[in-house]
């Protein structure tokens, strides 16, 4: 039924646009509709607006093919992109949560010995032995030995700080909590921070940095204490795994014995670097951890990468290898404390944010060095 339908319209448009183009012809007159009795039902007893070839011919092709024509293309007068046509109306969507660029953090807080203090004059006993003892038989004299000696670690302190401010409306019509975002970002711009002076830091109202140590090339027996051991790379942009090596077994057994406290340090360059290195037999020496979270080693040593450290180059210090936890002490004096003030500027609400911390090499035994030569 609905096919015949559909043939009988099709024939009544077929039979007016024929009749027009025979009137046309002639130059007026009549002519003989189709007949079919859904005719005046679907045109509405003669009454329907004359369709153009082109419309005719489009509804046709759509009829048989589904396809439509651009005549027949429905035109919408409202649209998003106009505020009076409608746009307006149209709410506008803000996420819900802030994306915040990810940054370098160092790994010195979990690898150093980290402590409280309650003052800033603080300072640290390292027994450096140099105990003697001797042997003696039940009536032999015993002779006086040797004692022995401490040395005192006094890191250096200073205090990070943030003094930021926002206006009071923006506080109070934002959907985000941006005191808490603040407080966030704060908090890892503060970490950044000290992490580099835990690095490079020159005592200067900052922790010092280890790499700003006093540093020679001499046995740990004949180093003044506080002076790191250094060992020299053969060239000015390689490592060897042989240096590698002597880097390692120049931190004494006691020391690399206590594995979960030892650690190679070196940047995301030089890690690209030695992780392609290989032994005689093709092995490579990097090994990827086996789970997820925990880091890769080398030679059996967890790897930590830090961009504070300098990459391989003439003088650099590209990687350094020890016993974190007795090589280096962080002390924080405070916690990171936001003081709120509403009331110095009308309108506007300033945060004061602030953190002393401060730090130092404390066994100087226990960190290695690989340096590169000038040339």
């Amino acid at each position: 039924m609905r096919a015949r339908r559909t043939q009988c319209r099709l024939a009544a448009i077929q039979g007016q646009l024929q009749g027009r183009d025979r009137r046309r012809a002639r130059g007026g007159g009549s002519s003989q509709q189709p007949t079919c009795r859904h005719v005046d039902q679907w045109t509405g007893g003669g009454s329907a607006p004359k369709l153009t070839p082109a419309a005719a011919q489009g509804f046709t092709d759509f009829l048989k093919a589904g396809r439509m024509s651009t005549d027949l293309q429905p035109r919408a007068d409202m649209r998003s992109g106009s505020s009076q046509d409608g746009g307006a109306s149209i709410p506008k969507q803000i996420s819900g949560t802030i994306l915040d660029q990810m940054a370098d953090m160092s790994p010195m807080r979990q690898l150093a010995t980290v402590e409280q203090a309650t003052t800033s004059d603080f300072s640290k006993i390292v027994g450096l032995r140099g105990a003697s003892s001797g042997w003696a038989g039940e009536t032999d004299p015993r002779t006086i030995t040797d004692t022995p000696k401490m040395g005192e670690v006094v890191p250096t302190f200073g205090e990070l700080f943030v003094y930021a401010e926002a206006t009071s409306w923006i506080l109070e019509d934002s959907q985000f909590n941006l005191e808490a975002w603040l407080a966030d970002n704060i908090a890892t711009e503060f970490a950044v921070k000290e992490g580099a002076a835990f690095f490079e830091g020159d005592g200067a109202s900052k922790p010092t940095g280890f790499l700003t140590a006093p540093q020679a090339d001499t046995a740990n027996d004949t180093r003044a204490f506080g002076t790191l051991q250094t060992v020299e790379a053969a060239g000015v942009d390689t490592v060897t795994p042989d240096e590698l090596v002597n880097l390692m077994m120049t931190l004494r057994t006691p020391y690399r014995a206590r594995m979960s406290e030892c650690a190679w340090v070196m940047s995301r360059t030089t890690a690209s670097t030695i992780r392609k290195l290989k032994d005689a037999d093709g092995r490579f020496l990097w090994s990827d951890g086996l789970a997820a979270g925990q880091p890769p080693t080398l030679l059996g040593y967890p790897v930590m990468e830090a961009e504070d450290m300098p990459g391989m180059g003439a003088n650099n210090v590209s990687i350094a290898f020890g016993n974190w936890k007795a090589g280096y002490l962080i002390v924080d004096r405070t916690e990171m404390r936001m003081l709120r003030d509403p009331y110095t500027r009308p309108g506007w609400v300033r945060f004061y944010t602030h953190h002393r911390v401060g730090g130092d090499v404390m066994d100087s035994n226990a960190i290695k060095l690989l340096v590169h030569p000038a040339t």
